[in-house]
């Protein structure tokens, strides 16, 4: 089942993305991802990962850097 649903969700995210190519349809599903109520746990992670890679004043770059991948 949470395959299922991760095939589903990756699909309607990579249909919002693809759908920029036509503004129109771009902004009809944008009004109606407003309409969806917020899941409070994802808002939480999203403000977060927002607030972390914010970046600095002084220079551009992110205020907290992510390290680099061991592989």
């Amino acid at each position: 089942m949470k395959f299922r649903l991760g095939v589903i969700v990756g699909f309607g995210a990579g249909y919002y993305f693809g759908a920029k190519a036509g503004r129109a349809r771009y902004e009809q599903l944008r009004r109606l991802a407003g309409k969806v109520p917020r899941v409070a746990k994802l808002q939480a992670a999203a403000d977060l990962a927002r607030e972390r890679f914010r970046p600095s004043e002084a220079d551009g770059s992110p205020a907290v850097m992510v390290p680099p991948s061991p592989n």
